[in-house]
C-alpha cells in the first residue's frame, strides 16, 4: 500500500529484480489522502496471509503535523489481525521541537507514543554527499547501504 505511487523508474529500481512470478504475487494499492477507505479490502485479506508473506504501508500518515489518532488506530488494527505476518509500516520523520534532542539526533517518530510497543523502529537516514548510500540504524546497530538495481546491499 503506498499513499502515492512511484514514477516509472523508482518502481522498476524497486520490483525490475523480481521474476515474473513473483510479480504476479505483488499487489500494489495506491490510497492517496484516504488510506481508511482503500484499507478494508486488505484487512479481509490479512488474516489468510502466511509467515513468508510481507505488507508494507508506505507513508501510512502524512508528512506534516501530528499522525492522526485515526491513522495510529488502524495500523494497531492492521498488526493485530495476523501474528504471524511480517508487517513493515514507513512515515517521514519530524524534528524534535522541544530541542532536547529526543529520538534520532533529534529527529523523532510519527506515531510512536501509540505504534511504538507494536512496531520496531528502523531509521533510514540519507549520508551527506554519498550517492545513493544510505545509513540504517536499528536500536544501537548501524549498517551502510547502497542502492543497487537488486535493491539496497550491504557495504563491506
Amino acid at each position: 500500500m503506498t499513499r502515492e505511487l512511484s514514477h516509472n523508474e523508482k518502481l522498476l529500481d524497486i520490483l525490475g529484480h523480481h521474476s515474473e512470478n513473483e510479480m504476479n504475487r505483488m499487489m500494489i494499492v495506491e490510497f492517496g489522502n484516504n488510506i481508511s477507505g482503500k484499507v478494508e479490502p486488505i484487512k479481509r485479506m490479512i488474516p489468510s496471509l502466511r509467515g513468508e508473506d510481507l505488507l508494507i504501508v508506505e507513508e501510512w500518515c502524512e508528512s506534516y503535523g501530528r499522525a492522526k489518532k485515526s491513522d495510529c488506530t488502524l495500523m494497531q488494527e492492521l498488526a493485530g489481525l495476523n501474528k504471524k505476518t511480517r508487517i513493515i509500516i514507513t512515515s517521514n520523520s519530524y524534528e524534535d521541537a522541544s530541542g532536547k534532542k529526543r529520538g534520532l539526533n533529534g529527529w523523532m517518530v510519527r506515531g510512536e507514543k501509540s505504534l511504538g510497543s507494536i512496531f520496531r523502529t528502523v531509521w533510514l537516514t540519507k549520508i551527506e554527499e554519498q550517492y545513493q548510500k544510505v545509513m540504517i540504524t536499528d536500536g544501537d546497530e548501524q549498517t551502510i547501504v547502497h542502492l543497487t538495481k537488486k535493491g539496497f546491499e550491504k557495504k563491506n
